[in-house]
């Protein structure tokens, strides 16, 4: 049964923006409130079918369908064309860098994976960002695919495989926009007075009409604790998720982490499983190549040319002044 409170014909809570503020963090607040995050599971149908919309960033679409718990694998089709075209020039950068003597690595990868075949973080505008998201490809991609491998069949056709999903380390994300750095799950310490004075002051309550509050009972303790303080105990537990949950949220106001930020902390608490993602790219041509590695095209143009720190030596490979002019045509 569909939540009729995320349905167009019914209202649902509005995003008050009278105390000021940016729009997208007032708007990440709201939509990823405890709240409006279990209206996402509780109507995976409707998710499955409104993140098939290309008109969202796939990096959006997938973030909602991994908070809602829809795990079904995610191909090509998911992905709009220009989304698919950045894809394949990563692969064909990691692919450019292979004939070249290197590793097939494109981006920002983990280092000592001991791993070929990978492509990573471009970070062409910078760190990540939600609003990036919106208006820059690479960006988009990065927050969708991250780290993902690729695969070579024997008819040339490439696969790339990831799984989209979160760690659980909700402090980090360094690779994410914000003002300030957002200290890990914090432990907590608590002091209690010890249990005969704890119990001391339950029955002076009994004995009492007026019966204190919650805030009266909690100064009760407190000052209990500066009169006795040997009979005090104190304990440390970690912080708790409702206790990051609203740390985050307090940090989102008042400016000290970006929405995309905020997105991906609370990505780390509330996540599902992962959503596997195969993606057919089809094969990488040689003018892939030249067009996504400008490197790739100098190396080319110039017959596989090399600079030492000494002057520059030619292997003399004797490439066929056709396939080097057509290299020209792509340096920059």
């Amino acid at each position: 049964m569909i939540d009729k409170n995320i349905q167009p014909n019914y209202s649902i809570e509005r995003v008050s923006l009278a105390n000021g503020g940016d729009v997208t963090s007032q708007l990440m607040n709201w939509a990823l409130s405890p709240k409006n995050l279990e209206r996402l599971k509780n109507n995976k149908g409707l998710v499955k079918q409104l993140t098939k919309m290309k008109a969202l960033p796939s990096s959006v679409r997938l973030y909602i369908r991994n908070l809602a718990g829809v795990t079904d694998k995610i191909t090509e089709d998911f992905f709009s064309k220009s989304e698919l075209a950045e894809i394949k020039k990563r692969v064909a950068e990691a692919k450019a860098n292979k004939s070249m003597g290197q590793d097939a690595i494109a981006g920002i990868t983990a280092e000592g994976t001991g791993r070929d075949n990978i492509i990573g973080y471009q970070l062409e505008k910078g760190k990540l960002s939600l609003k990036k998201a919106f208006t820059d490809p690479a960006t988009n991609i990065d927050m969708t695919l991250g780290q993902a491998t690729f695969s070579t069949n024997k008819d040339g056709n490439i696969t790339i495989k990831d799984k989209h999903d979160f760690s659980k380390s909700v402090g980090g994300g360094s690779l994410y926009e914000n003002k300030e750095y957002f200290p890990r799950r914090k432990e907590i310490t608590t002091v209690v007075p010890h249990k005969d004075t704890h119990d001391e002051l339950k029955e002076y309550m009994v004995d009492h009409s007026e019966a204190p509050d919650e805030r009266e009972m909690n100064q009760w303790m407190q000052d209990l604790i500066k009169m006795e303080p040997n009979k005090a105990v104190s304990f440390t537990t970690p912080e708790s998720d409702k206790q990051l949950f609203k740390r985050a949220q307090k940090a989102l106001n008042a400016g000290e982490i970006d929405p995309s930020k905020y997105a991906r902390i609370i990505a780390g608490l509330k996540q599902g499983e992962g959503i596997p993602v195969e993606i057919d790219i089809g094969k990488i041509s040689h003018e892939d190549k030249l067009k996504a590695n400008p490197d790739f095209a100098e190396y080319i143009a110039q017959d596989t040319q090399i600079n030492y720190a000494g002057p520059k030596i030619y292997e003399d490979v004797g490439i066929p002044s056709l396939i080097r002019n057509q290299a020209r045509k792509y340096l920059k």
